[in-house]
């Protein structure tokens, strides 16, 4: 009889627990959603990997696209058992994915970053959109199996995804949610789509290395940056435009111009900043923070690494990486690569080291190589002392998640602002590449890790950017999860509506300046009448007098 009451009991308490379960699931079916990072390259596709555990946690279907050249995620354990992959062929067989991110390493290795090869990898980049794309809408098997999605999470950089969308539009009548992502430090462009204010007088442009505190000439060169910038993006959606019309996709867009379209084909955007260590600016609803998705506590390194670690005593460690996109300097510059170690084989630090390929150099004794690393949980080791990296935006929060001070090396696009945060707020110095020698390098390396006020700092800071209610992967998945059951339309500003002169007040301000010309004139002949007029009582009386 007891056995028999506590088994109904049990019974009871299960029936319950899945009722509050399905209450709290209530509202928020399960999606399928398509998640975009840059082919699957880098920092790009690692970004949106916690944002997909987090949609998966929440009951959603999650799939990666990703190019056939970085197929290698989808038979990788620890994506592929969580995750799906749709996987896009080059129809173009003489085209690489790879040869762009070939000259984008280059030009970061270059001793004068010229224009001209600025303009030969603007020449690639805009190859690779339009190619990439053109090889997704072609594949109408995939594209038929897109026709259930809910939502598209797609990094900015290939707007193929807002193609995709147009297509499903065109063919199936589906209109998925459209959620643009980035995982670089903040630029106009999500601005510019979602109407939000973008003011170069106090926000820096990405690439200038300025603060929000300018002078008359960095004003001018940040305004003249941003110009250049919209420029550059008009050239790239023209670019662009071939794909669309070739796939008579132009009328599904939801606007007549390409600016337009994004913000007509956009519910969402998620930028990849915090303020702990952002330059304060204003917001529009749809545009959400969501700095430091890879950040998170640190996981075991595992036996071999961690009696390293422990192996440095009361010195700790160095980190050292370039990333992934310009990790392959031990073969593209090994003179770099000898700066470098000559200067580490100083400190008393034992050094990890991320280098692809073996070195033609022997290694000094205190420097471990790795092909890669486990970096956010390097980075979370009570042993880590210093960071010394290239200025990757993923790298920057997970340093600023554990505490540990920085040393960047920026070799392009958005490092140098990187670097101008991390000095700006205290937590580290940098390195200038075009002064390279052991000497310097050894200085700032001392510098930081002698001088307490840096770790100090840099733990002030990690506290502010941990002190929040949800981690930055979650608050990104209850966003999408948001825009999937309700839009994103209530949020959009209403900047993006008015017309160039109602938006910068030059109606009401010509209204203004008209009534004080009126005003001015008014009193000027009134005054000239006032002084005519006692002019002429003045000389009626003398008149009178004389007479």
């Amino acid at each position: 009889m007891a056995e028999s009451l506590l088994t109904r009991v049990f019974k009871v308490c299960i029936c319950c627990t899945l009722i509050l379960l399905c209450l709290e699931r209530s509202g928020t079916d399960a999606a399928n959603i398509l998640m975009i990072g840059n082919y699957g390259k880098g920092s790009h596709f690692l970004a949106l990997v916690p944002v997909g555990r987090s949609l998966l946690k929440q009951g959603h279907n999650v799939t990666f696209l990703i190019s056939e050249e970085y197929s290698f995620r989808a038979q990788d354990a620890k994506y592929s058992e969580l995750f799906k992959f749709e996987i896009f062929h080059n129809s173009d067989p003489d085209y690489s994915v790879k040869e762009f991110f070939q000259k984008l390493e280059e030009l970061g290795f270059s001793e004068s970053g010229s224009l001209l090869q600025f303009y030969k990898l603007f020449s690639t980049f805009s190859r690779a959109i339009v190619k990439t794309c053109d090889s997704v809408l072609e594949d109408e098997a995939m594209m038929k199996r897109f026709e259930t999605l809910d939502a598209i999470v797609a990094d900015i950089g290939w707007p193929c995804s807002l193609a995709i969308k147009a297509y499903l539009r065109s063919r199936s009548r589906n209109d998925p949610r459209l959620i643009l992502t980035s995982p670089t430090t903040v630029n106009n462009a999500p601005f510019d789509i979602l109407g939000s204010p973008y003011n170069p007088a106090y926000q820096p442009f990405t690439m200038t290395g300025f603060t929000s505190s300018m002078s008359f000439t960095q004003r001018l060169i940040n305004t003249l940056s941003l110009f250049s910038m919209r420029v550059f993006v008009s050239l790239m959606g023209s670019e662009f435009q071939s794909v669309l019309d070739k796939h008579n996709l132009s009328s599904y867009l939801g606007g007549s111009d390409r600016m337009a379209s994004w913000r007509n084909m956009t519910d969402l955007f998620l930028i990849s900043c915090d303020f702990a260590m952002e330059f304060p600016f204003p917001l529009t609803p749809n545009i959400i923070p969501v700095g430091g998705l890879t950040a998170g506590p640190a996981k075991d390194v595992g036996k071999d690494l961690n009696d390293f670690m422990e192996s440095s005593g009361e010195h700790g460690v160095v980190i050292f990486t370039l990333g992934s996109y310009f990790a392959s300097y031990t073969s593209v510059r090994p003179d770099v690569l000898k700066i470098f170690l000559d200067a580490l084989a100083r400190i008393p630090q034992k050094v990890i080291i991320q280098l692809k390929d073996t070195p033609s150099i022997p290694l000094p004794p205190n420097v471990k190589a790795m092909p890669w690393l486990p970096q956010n949980d390097l980075l979370g080791h009570p042993k880590t002392r210093l960071f010394i990296y290239h200025g990757g935006n993923n790298g920057f929060h997970e340093a600023l998640y554990h505490g540990v001070p920085v040393i960047v090396i920026p070799f392009f696009g958005d490092h140098v602002d990187i670097m101008v945060r991390v000095t700006s707020r205290g937590m580290g110095l940098g390195i200038d590449r075009a002064h390279l020698s052991v000497d310097y390098v050894y200085r700032q390396m001392n510098e930081v890790l002698t001088n307490q006020t840096y770790r100090d700092r840099a733990k002030q800071l990690s506290a502010i950017f941990k002190d929040r209610p949800m981690t930055p992967a979650d608050r990104a998945a209850f966003w999408i999860n948001h825009v999937i059951n309700h839009g994103g339309d209530y949020m959009r500003s209403p900047a993006n509506d008015l017309p160039f002169v109602q938006y910068h007040l030059l109606d009401v301000f010509s209204f203004l300046l008209g009534i004080v010309c009126l005003t001015v004139y008014l009193s000027y002949k009134f005054l000239k009448l006032f002084i005519r007029c006692c002019v002429y009582v003045l000389n009626s009386l003398v008149k009178v007098k004389r007479d």
